[in-house]
């Protein structure tokens, strides 16, 4: 069985809606973000909400829903939220 195509869009901060897919969230939203915005050095994501432990009820997805995340560079101040992003993510049926 191979993993679900995600459905990613990332709302930032300043109003811009940036979206993709992908099968792999957090490669997902670093490749939407880094290639969106053409950043350099390139951003790395950390998540700031856990996922649903699994699959709770029959069709529910760990993925799917509204979740937070910070883009920052490797080795960056860890409390700075001008990464942050809302990250919104349905999987394909």
């Amino acid at each position: 069985m191979s993993r679900q195509i995600l459905e990613v869009t990332l709302r930032l901060k300043d109003g811009k809606v940036l979206s993709g897919r992908g099968r792999n969230l957090p490669a997902t939203i670093e490749k939407i973000y880094n290639d969106g915005l053409k950043v350099t050095p390139r951003k790395y994501v950390t998540m700031l909400e856990d996922f649903k432990s699994g699959y709770l009820k029959k069709g529910e997805n760990r993925y799917e829903g509204t979740f937070h995340a910070r883009l920052a560079e490797r080795g960056a101040d860890p409390t700075n939220t001008d990464g942050d992003v809302v990250v919104e993510v349905k999987a394909e049926k």
